[in-house]
């Protein structure tokens, strides 16, 4: 069968694999419908291994898709062959102090499919433990289950930023996560949302969402105008999306004293941070990682109720031999594309 396999840094293949060969009891074969981009991928082809172990590679690529259920292990109940499925990519130990205290997501010896895990999304077939397996409700189509984890990880973090009715959020970089946020934040119930990206592109995109005002923030103290629009005071809550020093410095800044600051975005080397304005903000700083695997059905049904509608943020689809193309639009910071889907083999 034909894989998309990482092999080393900006080396990425179309190759001839294997079948899987078995199915363990507590596991399920599924044939890939629609795998997202995301940005994690973008650092393993950047960097040739981020998350992947170097002795893993070449390795197959895909922890974001949609499936249909081949085949099932004997001990398997949660899905049916035929079924239409979300697939998370989080694989469990199970046995570390953190599963079995009910905090799988910070699992010691966590794997992902498609990233640290034999199998993934972009390939003809994978085999996945059964509850990475999500059941899709009717009214959701496959491009929307394809998002079902990024879409997990933002509203994990607007979550632990404590948005709720007549909230007030500011969210800095309006990539796949941050565009999520958005639709999340609304969702909550938030009544007026900025958003800081210096991409226009993506700056048009968040203001089509339906949000308050967005910044460039080469161009504007975006602290100081949020403030000034909120009474003086600031924002209730900050979701900070863009990975970069800057954006976590206005989100600190612009939250109100006694504030949230959810910090999602995946920071890469070291950072240097004002930490007296978190004392004398009394600010509450969250890190925000990953998301709780029973919220993941309750947010198909509202993907299916039309109250997250995911499919918003999709700018490209294509192929799985575009791949590499798809990587690349997404690592250019003055690109057009927010969210990449890809397209599996019939």
């Amino acid at each position: 069968m034909r894989a998309v396999r990482l092999h080393g840094k900006h080396d990425l293949r179309v190759d001839s694999v294997p079948e899987p060969a078995s199915v363990g009891a507590d596991e399920v074969r599924v044939k890939p419908l629609w795998a997202g981009v995301c940005g994690s991928d973008l650092h393993e082809y950047e960097t040739g291994g981020y998350f992947i172990p170097r002795q893993n590679m070449p390795q197959i690529l895909g922890h974001e898709f949609s499936a249909s259920v081949l085949e099932i292990g004997s001990n398997v109940s949660n899905v049916a062959v035929g079924q239409r499925v979300s697939v998370v990519p989080h694989v469990y130990c199970g046995a570390c102090a953190y599963c079995r205290g009910g905090r799988k997501a910070l699992c010691r010896n966590i794997a992902f499919t498609g990233l640290s895990w034999p199998w993934g999304g972009l390939a003809e077939q994978a085999v996945v433990p059964a509850y990475q397996a999500i059941p899709v409700p009717d009214g959701v189509s496959d491009e929307q289950a394809a998002i079902l984890e990024p879409l997990a990880s933002a509203e994990y973090a607007v979550r632990r930023a404590g948005v709720g009715l007549g909230s007030r959020v500011l969210v800095t970089g309006a990539g796949p996560i941050g565009q999520l946020a958005i639709l999340v934040a609304q969702a909550s119930g938030a009544d007026a949302i900025f958003v800081s990206e210096p991409n226009a592109t993506r700056r048009a995109q968040a203001e089509a969402l339906g949000i308050t005002r967005a910044f460039d923030p080469r161009a504007e103290d975006v602290a100081a105008v949020v403030i000034d629009a909120c009474d003086g005071v600031g924002v209730d809550s900050s979701i900070e999306c863009s990975g970069i020093e800057p954006g976590l410095a206005v989100c600190c800044t612009a939250t109100r004293a006694g504030g949230t600051v959810s910090q999602v975005a995946i920071h890469v080397g070291p950072r240097t941070v004002a930490a007296d304005v978190w004392t004398l903000k009394d600010l509450n700083i969250h890190g925000s990682w990953s998301w709780d695997a029973a919220d993941l059905p309750r947010l198909l049904r509202l993907i299916a109720a039309g109250k997250l509608p995911v499919e918003k943020i999709v700018t490209k689809r294509i192929s799985i031999e575009d791949i590499a193309a798809g990587l690349a639009s997404l690592g250019d910071p003055g690109g057009d594309q927010i969210k990449v889907l890809a397209r599996a083999w019939d």
